[in-house]
């Protein structure tokens, strides 16, 4: 009897095992909120920008508060002892550097409609130089906030614009360099401007008559 007993809490103890090890993990999920970013969100759950992607259907960067992403699951979980090494494929997600025109152009575009606030450097709310602050850290660069003359000093002149270089204009507060942009193509810019980040032509309207030239960090 204590033999059959022994026999029977052993089989208990592997069939728990066994099934404990063979249960897949579920596909977890988040819901967007203001101000993330597929960089982000990579960053903070150990997975790629593409990876989040491919799992969403999504063929650029936009994405939208209150909007459900996938994070991805372990078909495979053997043990928790293989989720650990997962992590390490969140450093290398700082490649957008090296090619930031495209990158810097689509985090800047999430955040139209985000509210002027004077001094402002979040999602919160910007104003130009804090807007362009926030958006070249999460392409990549490493810059600090400075105005928008402090980053006409910066930058290199360019003549022939790309999408993601800045846009500066003079004179439209103050004497000298007083607001900056992100190029998006097409004679067009993305600011912090007014009331709200928005998109305006850059050679017509009002901000023809500042415009002052174009910079490439």
């Amino acid at each position: 009897m204590k033999k059959t007993r022994k026999a029977l809490l052993a089989l208990t103890a592997t069939v728990g095992m066994t099934a404990a090890i063979a249960a897949p993990a579920s596909a977890a999920s988040l819901d967007v909120k203001s101000g993330d970013t597929l960089w982000n969100i990579a960053q903070d759950h150990g997975t790629t920008v593409a990876s989040l992607q491919n799992l969403n259907g999504i063929s650029g960067h936009l994405i939208f508060p209150g909007q459900t992403l996938q994070i991805g699951g372990n078909s495979s979980a053997a043990s928790s002892k293989t989720a650990a090494p997962q992590v390490t494929t969140a450093a290398p997600q700082v490649t957008t550097a090296s090619n930031p025109t495209s990158s810097i152009v689509s985090i800047a575009k999430q955040f139209a409609g985000t509210p002027y606030v004077w001094g402002g450097s979040t999602p919160a709310g910007f104003d130009c130089s804090g807007f362009i602050s926030y958006v070249l850290n999460q392409a990549g660069h490493d810059t600090a906030r400075t105005s928008a003359a402090g980053y006409y000093n910066m930058a290199a002149k360019v003549s022939t614009p790309k999408p993601g270089d800045l846009v500066f204009f003079s004179g439209t507060y103050t004497p000298g360099i007083s607001h900056v942009g992100i190029y998006i193509g097409n004679g067009q810019m993305i600011s912090a401007a007014g009331n709200s980040v928005k998109v305006d032509n850059i050679h017509s309207g009002y901000w023809g008559n500042y415009f002052t030239g174009y910079g490439r960090m």
